[in-house]
């Protein structure tokens, strides 16, 4: 018989995987017929009341967070003394997995496409105030359907309006691997934390023969100095599509963020030190079409200005006085001149109709 959980809600299925602080299960979502994946505190750590608050704030911070690229929190609880978070389940593997079969390094664009999605989740984070403080790339996932990464695992997660501190002075939980030196040193926690840890995976990623302006951007993330790093996830992500700009990952950024007017952003290097300033995206207005109305009438007029001189002259005999009645022959009406709603168009059928109202006999011809 399976276990459940919630009340025979969740049923689980197997073990997905094994950290020190919890595992995580593949379930299925009796009540809502779908499949979730379940983290649920380790036993040994059900009696730690710090884990046990670092745990449910986790749900709680990540909960906050609606965003494709970002793992979403469904719902949380406890199977005895034991807490468990509900999280959408991914069906793929880690970044981690990949890199290791693809010998830690992966297709240029392939890189920057998930370095993409990175800050755009993590900018995401960033503009809830909220610095995710682990980010590695055994914390993203990548979809077996579409290659989208998901960053998971909001664990060590702090939010920036929060002054109560859950570690103990001296105490550092992190991958020393991706850690910012303020970090290691116990120092002020800011999203240019998580911009270092991005510009760590950012160098396992991309081919070493990457371009000079994506090693300015590199180094600048790796700034020993938070102030000299990109102050978030989102000015990286602009740098990286700065960087790359006449590739398709350039312009597929540019594009998503055509609602706001993006900064030039400062240089990073002498390869960066002549990125052009950004150009404002602006809703193209209508045409007004006044002026071509005012057009078309102003041609109407010298229309049938013409028209009556034309008329007026007559095609008859050069030799006879101007002042001679025709004979035999009644008054013609004057002729219709063409007309369109298009100026074009209408100066067309104007020229035409003039060519033929000068031809001799032309007003004979005329119904």
């Amino acid at each position: 018989m399976k276990r459940t959980l919630a009340g025979e809600r969740y049923e689980i299925e197997d073990r997905l995987g094994h950290g020190g602080m919890a595992t995580v299960y593949r379930a299925r979502d009796l009540k809502l017929d779908r499949e979730v994946a379940i983290k649920l505190l380790a036993d040994n750590f059900a009696g730690d009341d710090e884990v046990r608050k670092r745990f449910s704030r986790e749900a709680r911070l990540a909960a906050r967070l609606d965003h494709p690229n970002v793992v979403q929190v469904f719902d949380v609880g406890e199977d005895g003394d034991r807490p468990f978070i509900v999280m959408e389940h991914v069906q793929g593997g880690t970044l981690e997995e990949r890199l290791n079969r693809r010998r830690r390094t992966i297709d240029g664009d392939e890189a920057l496409r998930l370095l993409g999605q990175l800050c755009e989740g993590l900018g995401h984070a960033h503009a809830k105030k909220l610095v995710h403080r682990d980010i590695k790339p055994q914390n993203l996932l990548l979809r077996d359907s579409d290659d989208c990464l998901k960053i998971t695992d909001f664990g060590i997660a702090r939010a920036a309006e929060e002054t109560t501190r859950l570690t103990r002075p001296g105490k550092i939980i992190g991958t020393d691997r991706y850690m910012a030196p303020e970090q290691l040193a116990d120092g002020a926690i800011t999203p240019a934390t998580d911009v270092y840890a991005c510009g760590v995976v950012a160098d396992l990623m991309l081919p070493k023969s990457r371009s000079l302006e994506l090693h300015e951007v590199i180094a600048r993330c790796l700034s020993e100095d938070p102030g000299d790093r990109f102050s978030d996830a989102n000015e990286l992500g602009e740098a990286l599509a700065t960087a790359e700009g006449n590739g398709a990952v350039g312009v597929v950024r540019r594009i998503k963020s055509q609602g706001r007017t993006t900064r030039r952003l400062p240089p990073t290097g002498p390869a960066t030190a002549h990125w052009p300033a950004a150009t404002d995206v602006k809703t193209a207005k209508p045409r007004r079409r006044r002026g071509r109305a005012w057009l078309a009438g102003a041609l109407a007029v010298i229309a049938a200005a013409v028209v009556a001189a034309v008329i007026a002259i007559g095609p008859g005999d050069s030799n006879s006085p101007t002042d001679a009645k025709p004979q035999g022959r009644a008054t013609q009406a004057p002729a219709a001149v063409p007309r369109s709603d298009d100026p074009a168009t209408q100066a067309r059928r104007l020229a035409d109709f003039l060519r033929a109202q000068s031809r001799p006999g032309a007003a004979n011809s005329q119904p």
